[in-house]
């Protein structure tokens, strides 16, 4: 088998992004509940909420970035992924594999969201005068999940993305687009390019720049970005009854891929390197990493990833593995 037809992803890589999408949607939509305002006609995010949710959804990646990214990469977002198939250190198999966990991840994480606060909507519109916890009154938490029929649905909808109604839906794109243009240059530049001096400290500016964008869009979308996360809560809000497929819905999943797509066009235009353009011309997945990581990365072999040691890994190195990957004797120009 010739090195550009050796296959380029793994269960293993394929169970980290499910996982870590799923510890995802958990840590950051678990931010959003908990941030919300439970009490009566409080259901506004003010300045501490939405620094709180911003900093649960930046925090977490870059904490999930450095639990899986010796093992696939950490992209845990589609439109991270998709950069990786237009510059050709992803296939197009292994990618659309790496989006089908990731949002099967989402959902995973959401369904434990819901599972975990299920009781706090379980008293809403119970009128015994002996509920403390209610007595009748429609609280913030109950009026935020209410559904059509009276009934009560996940908590604030497991803080699923919906649009503010006084944002247009072409603003809406637009907001989501330019947010996803920034994360995902932000990766290529700190952990992709082979001039970067990140190194070890590339999840933490990832990181950074999802806590950034969270600050900016929440009021308006409840920031996406990343169409797994948008799915998971969609659909297990769906399972509890609550349809949030309405005005704008589409935004999450066509804005990030084309804020994605600009991204990696800026990157490669502009920012990479030349040297990889004749090993993409002949499509071959490992000489493009090789070129762009200026290292040799033989499928047969484990590399260093995130300070490890290339013993320290059991399983094949692979093209999925490159975003967070670093040989020691790898020296940046």
């Amino acid at each position: 088998m010739s090195k550009k037809e050796e296959k380029d992803w793994t269960f293993r890589q394929l169970a980290a992004e499910f996982i870590a999408t799923g510890m995802f949607v958990w840590g950051g939509c678990g931010a959003a509940i908990s941030s919300n305002r439970w009490a009566v006609d409080s259901l506004l995010i003010g300045p501490s909420a939405l620094t709180s949710i911003a900093l649960g959804f930046g925090l977490s990646i870059t904490v999930l970035a450095y639990m899986v990214g010796h093992i696939s990469g950490g992209h845990i977002n589609p439109a991270v992924t998709l950069a990786f198939m237009l510059l050709r250190l992803q296939s197009i198999t292994a990618g659309l594999l790496f989006m089908v966990a990731q949002c099967l991840g989402a959902v995973f994480g959401a369904l434990i969201l819901w599972g975990q606060n299920v009781s706090i909507t379980a008293h809403c519109g119970d009128d015994d005068p002996n509920n403390d916890l209610n007595r009748g009154i429609m609280t913030g938490v109950c009026a935020a999940s209410e559904l059509p029929d009276g009934n009560f649905g996940p908590a604030f909808g497991l803080g699923v993305n919906t649009l503010d109604p006084r944002v247009s839906q072409g603003c809406a794109f637009f907001i989501e687009m330019m947010g996803t243009f920034l994360l995902v240059l932000t990766v290529l530049m700190v952990a992709v390019h082979k001039k970067s001096g990140a190194g070890n400290t590339a999840p933490i500016a990832i990181g950074w720049a999802v806590l950034v964008c969270h600050l900016q869009l929440i009021p308006y979308t409840g920031c996406g970005i990343n169409p797994a996360r948008s799915f998971g809560p969609m659909v297990v809000d769906a399972f509890g009854g609550m349809n949030n497929f309405k005005r704008g819905w589409w935004v999450f999943y066509t804005a990030p891929f084309v804020g994605s797509a600009i991204a990696t066009a800026t990157y490669y235009f502009i920012f990479a390197e030349t040297d990889i353009e004749e090993n993409e011309e002949i499509h071959d997945h490992t000489a493009v990493r090789e070129s762009t990581f200026d290292i040799k990365t033989p499928n047969q072999s484990g590399t260093k990833m995130l300070g490890k040691n290339s013993s320290e890994f059991l399983e094949p190195s692979t093209d999925a593995e490159a975003p967070l990957q670093q040989n020691d004797e790898t020296k940046y120009e």
